[in-house]
């Protein structure tokens, strides 16, 4: 687990990979939920050890609101964590074409030291052909506990068939950190419950994490 006193951009990085991205990755895609459409997100954390509910809603067909509570843990002490995140269409992504959007996220985390993050992210998306999709994610953080900003990016492969899915995915933050992830889901119900599983690794000033993270997320109609 990272420690606050020791390395606390590393501390920053791995906090801010929070569950705003579709689930199980931490590169987000170019949709938002369908029209009319609700969904919660959940999800269990372990490295460092952090616990999230994220309901969103879909709002105006292009726009997606999302506001999440969790509980993160640090320096061996819990703590109380929010996050939200209004997302945007900007062009539509289709099985046979690209698209592309945009989120506005902040999170903020309590303590002697409060965790405070904000970001902007350009997304994209890219049919490959067979049940493979691209994403890549570009943006820019900014660390409210250290005055500091850094670049953000993200690639990631997804290859749905039938219910299963599988992705892997590569991230980074300039000065930051940067890390791999590998996910799988499985939709329990259609277009209701979906399951998924990650397992991840982070490096940052030569410390390397590992984190097992587990969750589902559950769509109703307005």
């Amino acid at each position: 687990m990272f420690a606050l006193r020791v390395a606390p951009l590393c501390v920053l990085f791995s906090l801010s990979q929070s569950a705003l991205a579709s689930r199980p990755m931490v590169t987000d895609d170019a949709a938002v939920a369908d029209a009319g459409a609700c969904q919660l997100d959940a999800g269990l954390y372990r490295g460092p050890a952090q616990a999230w509910l994220t309901p969103a809603c879909n709002v105006g067909g292009d726009w997606e609101v999302g506001i999440g509570k969790g509980r993160v843990e640090y320096d061996g002490v819990r703590h109380d964590a929010t996050a939200a995140y209004v997302k945007t269409v900007l062009r539509p992504l289709t099985e046979t074409a690209w698209g592309a959007g945009m989120t506005l996220s902040g999170q903020r985390t309590s303590g002697p030291v409060p965790v405070h993050d904000r970001a902007v992210t350009l997304l994209f998306s890219a049919p490959l052909g067979a049940g493979l999709v691209w994403h890549a994610n570009v943006g820019g953080v900014r660390h409210a506990v250290t005055g500091q900003g850094a670049r953000t990016w993200a690639n990631a492969l997804e290859l749905t068939r039938g219910r299963a899915g599988l992705s892997v995915e590569t991230f980074g933050e300039r000065r930051g950190g940067r890390g791999w992830q590998a996910g799988a889901s499985w939709s329990a119900i259609p277009n209701v419950l979906d399951l998924d599983i990650a397992f991840s690794e982070q490096r940052c000033d030569g410390v390397t994490t590992h984190q097992a993270t587990a969750g589902l997320t559950y769509t109703w109609q307005r």
